[in-house]
């Protein structure tokens, strides 16, 4: 009996793993490592863009995923919102009306980076809730932008920490 439970688990788990790598628009775990260096590198498997129509005015959102496997923090990339950065501002509107209000921690710079910790609470929002809207705000220039997170992105950080929570790891040898 004991043999029956362990079989089914293992094709539960292979059936849910399947799953999530083959529908395209999901977001999974990729583990790297580079046999030359001996580094291994954990991140999603994309990232996503809120711009406007022309892609000359918005942002793109990732993260930084450390060794225990959890979301250290979210970098965003800025173009056409002011030239150079500090003190930058993200809010992050969810479907029900609840919102995540963060300040960048990453020092003045002229690369458009914008770093932003997230606290246990913050988390259990991105775990929990869709993405409705996000706007950016240039701390220096004070220049914002605010787009609609698209349909196939709304659940970008929902599916990113089901996947780390259930360590649904791709590995990738270099």
């Amino acid at each position: 009996m004991n043999k029956l439970k362990v079989t089914m688990m293992t094709l539960m788990m292979c059936f849910v793993t399947i799953t999530l790598f083959a529908q395209p628009d999901s977001v999974y775990v990729i583990k790297s490592s580079d046999a030359m260096s001996g580094k291994t590198h954990v991140y999603g498997s994309k990232n996503f863009i809120v711009a406007n129509d022309t892609k000359e005015k918005g942002f793109i959102v990732d993260t930084y995923i450390n060794d225990n496997l959890s979301i250290q923090m979210i970098t965003v990339v800025m173009v056409g919102i002011g030239s150079c950065n500090e003190n930058d501002e993200i809010i992050i509107l969810f479907e029900n009306g609840e919102k995540i209000v963060k300040k960048s921690w990453k020092s003045f710079n002229c690369d458009g980076e914008a770093y932003f910790n997230i606290n246990e609470l913050e988390m259990k929002l991105l775990r929990t809730l869709p993405m409705s809207k996000i706007r950016m705000t240039n701390g220096r220039s004070f220049d914002s932008y605010t787009g609609n997170v698209i349909a196939k992105d709304k659940r970008y950080f929902i599916q990113l920490l089901y996947a780390l929570d259930n360590k649904l790891i791709l590995e990738k040898k270099n």
